[in-house]
């Protein structure tokens, strides 16, 4: 007896944590990572009834985060489906008593039983025995409720059909900004996962090229959603396998597809087949989905053949869609017909390809002379001006022609200046980041075996942070430092991706220091030297304070953030008052998160 009382203990405070912990981070990840270490799966009933308990006790806003707790635990393979009813059930037998401490407690219950039968997590038969359950008052109350809940529609269904109204339309028009503004602004930033199963699930009815606009849309989300979205997102795609295969037959292949192009555009982890639940991936379909996703990353070149996946552009070759931008590109400085290149541009339906007009319309001008490059940058102003091409395209095309610059060089020994040039005009028009034109002199300097200084790998490092806040590409940019041969200077670029950061609000703070974390582990950056930057950015802190009153603040979420990621040692912490030269007092700036 003691020693079931001890382990119910043991279940109810860490039903207590999970929920505690999700509330403030909703990680799915965490939250399952502490239901698996918990142990006695016998008892987990108990454990889903104690988090719908404790759910009812805190306040309106947060109340909903229980039963979706629940549910992602679910998908998560953590908990089974009849855990959750079996919880239900006794939350339901104790109801009478619930009330005396949570008087919405029936609102709760029906909101809960409504949302898991929305998500399919419990049965329909469970209604029946409701009034068996909580009694027949309360169990009537509780079952109109629901019934009413589900004819509103529940807010999840609205959100799902508004979703699906927004990327038909993208669908359609192939406007990759516009559908990722208008998913921003539904403002249910906790329901991404349903917007990636959603974009999935509609695109396996759809051709290659429609697979490859879902491809590109799903990348463009990250700068909405956080990767629990994605990860629960793929995953519940994957628990729904079954029924998929009803109407795509083929349904194997495409989500491997999916996943392996998600995995090769950072979207997904490179271990995200091995973070799937096993009941998911070890039988049936989901096994072959996982042999297939393997096989696509582990053949040779795999990152070319992953990214052409669905054949872009309708099935066609890169080298067939590059022969149609160079002769558009041709005919544009031929003719000088700015609205007919315009059309052509458009009509080769593939904006996310839309990089290499970018460097084939600049390598063209720079070979030419000034006068086509002028037409280049008419040619790029009215291609943003009519929303052809969006901004992360053409920020891309311009990084894939300045690390292209030496070969350039070769053909034609000024293109180093004029494309300095052509950058200065662009970014007077502010279609590209000033730091374009310190990137061709120090991509030049490297050209001609200058030595590196700190300064111009500082300024590397805000080329390098400014870039990957549009383009999102922890790989660009690890290939980038590669190429730059920085050394132990590597502290400089991450002291100066850091103090780039503390500019920025909290999302894109995060977002860079996750690219500091990523860099460590591409091998792009060593861990002594992300140590040093950080010391740099530390030591630097009385003079950031002139220009950003919450460095301090900003600082020690840095250093909190990589502590986590455990790019930073443990012991750093105790030198922190030491390398600021005291003023941090015995605790380090900021606090953990």
């Amino acid at each position: 007896m003691e020693d079931k009382a001890a382990e119910l203990k043991r279940i109810h405070a860490t039903a207590a944590l999970v929920l505690e912990e999700y509330v403030k981070c909703q990680s799915s990840t965490d939250a399952t990572v502490s239901v698996d270490e918990m142990g006695f799966p016998e008892h987990r009933p108990e454990f889903v009834q104690r988090v719908i308990s404790a759910s009812m006790q805190r306040v309106e806003a947060e109340r909903g985060l229980g039963p979706q707790l629940l549910s992602s635990l679910v998908m998560r393979g953590a908990l089974e489906p009849s855990d959750v009813e079996a919880g239900l059930e006794v939350a339901l037998n104790n109801m009478e008593e619930a009330q005396k401490t949570a008087p919405h407690a029936v609102d709760y219950a029906a909101h809960a039983i409504a949302f898991f039968l929305e998500d399919k997590v419990v049965p329909e038969t469970i209604l029946k025995y409701v009034p068996t359950l909580a009694g027949d008052e309360l169990g009537q109350k509780i079952v109109s409720k629901v019934t009413t809940q589900l004819q509103l529609p529940l807010p999840i269904t609205k959100f799902k059909s508004a979703v699906r109204e927004i990327v038909d339309e993208y669908f359609v028009g192939g406007e990759v900004k516009s559908a990722i503004e208008q998913l921003s602004d539904l403002k249910e930033a906790r329901y991404g996962y349903e917007v990636v199963k959603r974009v999935l699930v509609m695109s396996l009815e759809k051709k290659d090229a429609e697979r490859e606009m879902a491809s590109v849309l799903l990348s463009g989300l990250t700068r909405v959603y956080g990767s629990e979205q994605f990860f629960e997102g793929f995953i519940r795609t994957l628990r729904g396998i079954d029924d998929l295969a009803l109407d795509t037959p083929n349904v194997c292949h495409v989500l491997a597809n999916f996943v392996a192009r998600a995995i090769a555009d950072d979207v997904l982890p490179p271990v995200f087949i091995s973070l799937v639940p096993k009941r998911i991936v070890e039988s049936g379909r989901g096994k072959e989905v996982s042999a297939l996703v393997h096989g696509l990353l582990d053949q040779h070149g795999s990152s070319a053949r992953i990214m052409n996946v669905w054949g872009v552009g309708s099935r066609r070759s890169v080298s067939e869609l590059k022969e149609s931008v160079s002769a558009l590109v041709e005919e544009y400085y031929v003719e000088g017909e700015l609205e007919e290149a315009v059309r052509c541009v458009r009509e080769l339906g593939v904006p996310h390809f839309g990089h290499e007009v970018v460097k084939r319309a600049v390598y063209c001008a720079i070979e030419r002379g000034e006068k086509e490059m002028r037409m280049a940058l008419a040619l790029l102003k009215e291609l943003q001006k009519t929303q052809v091409m969006d901004h992360v395209q053409l920020t891309k095309g311009m990084g894939r022609a300045v690390a292209g610059l030496s070969d350039l060089c070769l053909d034609v020994p000024n293109a180093a200046e004029r494309l300095r040039m052509l950058a200065d005009w662009l970014a007077f028009e502010n279609l590209v980041s000033p730091s374009f034109e310190q990137a061709v002199q120090r991509k030049a300097a490297q050209g001609r075996g200058a030595p590196l200084t700190p300064e111009a790998v500082s300024m590397h490092g805000t080329h390098v942070a400014e870039e990957y806040l549009v383009c999102e590409s922890g790989r660009d940019a690890a290939q980038s430092i590669e190429d730059l041969r920085a050394g132990e200077l590597c502290a400089d670029l991450v002291c100066r991706v850091l103090a780039v950061s503390l500019e920025k609000p909290q999302r894109e703070r995060d977002m860079l220091c996750s690219l500091v974390s990523s860099l460590v582990q591409r091998g792009a950056v060593e861990c002594s030297q992300a140590e040093a930057g950080v010391d740099m950015l530390v030591k630097q802190i009385d003079d950031l304070l002139i220009d950003v009153p919450k460095a301090v603040e900003y600082v020690g979420g840095i250093v909190a953030h990589l502590l986590e990621d455990h790019v930073l040692p443990e012991g750093f912490l105790s030198s922190l008052p030491l390398v600021a030269g005291g003023g941090g007092g015995d605790s380090p700036p900021g606090s953990a998160r």
